[in-house]
Formats: C-alpha cells, sequence, structure tokens
C-alpha cells in the first residue's frame, strides 16, 4: 500500500511513496534522527517492521 508509516496517510507522490513517508512526516523523522544522533542512511527497527508488516 501506499501509505505513510509514520502516519497512515495514502501517498500521491512518487518521492514521497519511495520514501515512504508523506512530506511533514519526513521532516519530523529526519529531526528525529538528528536528535538522537543516527544518520540518515541507518536503518531503524521501525523501518524494518514496518517493511515486514507491509510485506
Amino acid at each position: 500500500m501506499n501509505q505513510c508509516i509514520r502516519c497512515g496517510r495514502k501517498l500521491k507522490d512518487k518521492k514521497s511513496i519511495e520514501r515512504k513517508f508523506g512530506p511533514t512526516c519526513y521532516k519530523k523523522y529526519l529531526k528525529e534522527l538528528e536528535e538522537i544522533g543516527l544518520p540518515e542512511n541507518q536503518v531503524t527497527i521501525e523501518d524494518v517492521t514496518a517493511d515486514a508488516i507491509r510485506g
């Protein structure tokens, strides 16, 4: 499905679909990564479980 993994809203933009985040949620996600000190390209457990749930 083309839904944001953060809020569940339907994604319409190709870039958002590829990122699996809408633009607002992606900004919040990047800010959270910065706050906890993870590099942008590091995979979190939430990324892995969201992929597993979506199949």
